[in-house]
């Protein structure tokens, strides 16, 4: 699978039909922020709002819902049931205790929470972290396209869609965290 991943991004890159790499913050190509783009050039589901919530709502779905964003961020709100794992970009330095992505943390707290599927999330469109985790757990960590997400509009969307939306603002304690509930 990961040679099959590495040959369709080598066969885009030669046609020059697109840059799949982990990029620095705000550095998210503008071709893959178009709300009608829904796939990445390497074969990852782009999630919006109505698929977060789609997703959320999917009583049969076993997704990991991963905030790569810094601990200070995950303790102000987060996907409801979320877990902080942070990532930057593959070599950056961590603060000491921060709970980081890697293939090994992945996998056990997929396994803790019985999850087949991965969506990562950070502060938006434009912000890498979750961009980069996504890349990173196909390109370099093997999993299958078909279970890794990246939900491109991030918790502060989700949060605004949730507390501008009244059927969603109902329901706000199944999208939102208790910190991000306190919030609204």
């Amino acid at each position: 699978m990961r040679l099959g991943v590495t040959l369709l991004i080598c066969s885009a890159l030669l046609a020059g039909v697109c840059v799949a790499q982990e990029v620095p913050k705000g550095k998210i190509p503008a071709d893959q922020l178009a709300k009608d783009v829904k796939v990445l050039p390497w074969g990852v589901a782009i999630w919006d709002v109505p698929e977060a919530v789609a997703g959320i709502n999917d009583k049969d779905a076993k997704i990991l819902w991963v905030d790569t964003r810094p601990t200070s961020f995950f303790k102000q709100g987060t996907v409801r049931d979320g877990v902080l794992l942070v990532y930057n970009k593959t070599g950056s330095d961590y603060p000491d205790g921060e709970p980081v992505c890697t293939k090994e943390s992945l996998e056990a707290a997929m396994a803790a929470a019985g999850a087949d599927m991965v969506v990562f999330f950070c502060q938006g469109p434009k912000c890498h972290r979750s961009y980069n985790a996504a890349y990173v757990a196909v390109t370099d960590w093997g999993m299958d396209v078909a279970k890794v997400a990246w939900f491109r509009d991030g918790y502060p969307n989700l949060f605004k869609a949730v507390g501008e939306d009244p059927k969603l603002k109902r329901k706000a304690k199944k999208y939102l965290s208790d910190e991000g509930l306190a919030q609204m």
